[in-house]
């Protein structure tokens, strides 16, 4: 039988701890001197355990001040590629869920019909999720398309959107046109997100068109800061 390293193991017991809610994120650990003597080792085998797990990103230093239990991480994903939401947060390990899900179908704005007049449509589909990433809500979602796209099962519009768009009409996401901004959570969207009103979200609006370049989806994604992180590669022409 193999055994292992003694730092891995104290390391194994740490990160056991953090993973089980005993110590949550936010949370001060113990000294060196303390956890060497709860462990019975050395403080060399303790600061090995920790550097192991900062590494992992379970604990964060902070100098002068000591070691703390660091926060869920951040999604993260670049904005020049185009993936669902669902699929970002699965490539992240985490499992993707829908808190809140509600379908409106209405009669289009003259801005709708103008966007989607390639559909001849004068009926849009209104779709407000949460989206969740471990039970956690992350971001709220508000997708307009032509009606006609619209399911006779709202429930197979709980997950991927772009899924659903591709399987079940045929329509495929191949480009979009996207605008950052900063926008402030209304009472309705604070109350599902669980973050007080008036709190600050990052939103990317987004226009969305399929393989044949007709504009098919219209989206508003309201994120909260510190669940989602999104990288941009620039280039100096």
């Amino acid at each position: 039988m193999i055994r292992m390293p003694l730092p891995h193991q104290v390391a194994g017991t740490m990160r056991q701890r953090i993973q089980s809610g005993e110590w949550e994120p936010g949370d001060q650990i113990p000294a060196e001197d303390d956890l060497a003597r709860q462990f019975a080792v050395s403080r060399a085998t303790i600061r090995e355990a920790i550097s192991q797990l900062t590494v992992e990103g379970y604990l964060v230093k902070r100098r002068g001040i000591g070691t703390f239990v660091r926060g869920p991480r951040a999604i993260s994903g670049g904005l020049e590629s185009l993936i669902s939401i669902t699929q970002l947060i699965e490539q992240q390990g985490y499992q993707p869920g829908t808190s809140y899900l509600s379908v409106t179908r209405r009669p289009a704005s003259e801005r709708e019909e103008e966007r989607f007049r390639a559909w001849r449509t004068r009926e849009v589909a209104e779709l407000r999720r949460v989206r969740t990433a471990d039970g956690t809500p992350v971001l709220y979602c508000v997708d307009i398309f032509p009606a006609q796209f619209l399911p006779d099962d709202s429930a197979k519009l709980s997950h991927s959107l772009f899924r659903y768009l591709e399987q079940e009409c045929g329509q495929v996401v191949i480009f979009a046109q996207t605008e950052i901004e900063v926008t402030k959570a209304d009472e309705t969207m604070a109350a599902h997100l669980k973050i007080p009103a008036g709190s600050p979200l990052l939103c990317l609006n987004q226009a969305h068109y399929n393989q044949n370049s007709t504009l098919l989806l219209w989206s508003h994604d309201h994120f909260v800061p510190g669940t989602f992180r999104f990288d941009v590669i620039r280039h100096r022409h």
